[in-house]
């Protein structure tokens, strides 16, 4: 699958902007994204699979805590997670699926650290007639 995401400039950190014909699809793909930041592009194997619902007060803060989430499942469990499909429940709230395996240094262990998600830089914008939906998000590395 092609990935529909770029990296944008930027002195310090690590920027994304992913799109989709959705915006859950954008959300699902700034999140593949930041995996293969993490893994240098590593394929992840679909292991095993993991659910689970975010919520926020509006939908800047829904990416980030989803992407927050998806770091702090990374650091804690040591998996690497992969294949992500969202779904909107409310304005701001998602339901996440994704599969995940083990994280092999070997493997995965070539691509950059992300620290955090920033608010700085954020940019949510809807699918319209003619524009795909767009989300752009800085990492804190």
């Amino acid at each position: 699958m092609a990935r529909r995401y770029e990296f944008i400039e930027h002195t310090a950190d690590i920027a994304i902007r992913a799109y989709g014909d959705t915006l859950e699809d954008a959300f699902a793909e700034v999140a593949r994204g930041m995996f293969d930041v993490i893994t240098d592009s590593a394929p992840v194997e679909r292991q095993k699979r993991i659910a689970f619902s975010v919520d926020a007060i509006d939908r800047e803060s829904l990416l980030v805590n989803f992407l927050s989430q998806l770091i702090v499942i990374h650091e804690i469990e040591r998996l690497v997670l992969g294949h992500f499909e969202v779904v909107f429940a409310g304005e701001a709230s998602l339901q996440v699926t994704c599969c995940s395996e083990p994280f092999d240094p070997d493997r995965h262990g070539k691509g950059i650290h992300v620290k955090g998600v920033a608010y700085h830089m954020l940019e949510i914008r809807d699918a319209t007639s003619g524009a795909e939906a767009m989300v752009q998000v800085l990492f804190d590395i």
